[in-house]
């Protein structure tokens, strides 16, 4: 059986010393290490955290940096065609109103040409007239000078 003496006793106390010692200069020390660790990593955790929410900040206001770029982009191209549209439609007016210019010219050219050739083929064709009559005159002087007195006055009436 169990017997109770004094080394027993001092077992005890031996224990209870070695527990109090290992307390004071064992298990504190060791929680306070793991304590600080904890707080580190708890740190680290915020660190983290804080980072992450950074980041997605920096995110959110790159990307809407890049939409409003990409707004910009749109709006500047969108100008830029107004004024390509604008730029060709006064282009193509101007060349229009060149076009009509240069055929309104052509036609008057025309025109003035034409009637060039009808008053040279009129007087021409009043030269062989009077020449003709002249040689039918000269055959029948005594005849017809009447009538070719008359021919000469329409022929002139005609020029005018």
């Amino acid at each position: 059986m169990l017997r109770v003496d004094i080394g027993l006793l001092w077992t005890a106390i031996n224990l209870v010393v070695l527990y109090l010692l290992m307390q004071k200069f064992l298990f504190k020390p060791v929680h306070k290490i793991l304590e600080q660790r904890q707080a580190l990593v708890d740190q680290s955790l915020a660190d983290a955290e804080a980072a992450k929410a950074q980041a997605l900040a920096l995110e959110q206001q790159h990307s809407d940096s890049l939409n409003d770029v990409e707004e910009e982009r749109k709006r500047i191209l969108q100008e830029a065609q107004q004024q390509a549209t604008q730029e060709y439609n006064r282009i193509v007016a101007d060349a229009n109103t060149t076009a009509q210019g240069i055929v309104e010219s052509a036609e008057a050219q025309a025109r003035a040409r034409k009637r060039d050739i009808l008053q040279k083929a009129q007087g021409e064709i009043t030269e062989i007239v009077v020449a003709a009559t002249a040689k039918v005159a000269y055959a029948n002087a005594g005849h017809d000078s009447d009538l070719y007195d008359e021919f000469l006055k329409k022929a002139a009436e005609d020029d005018d």
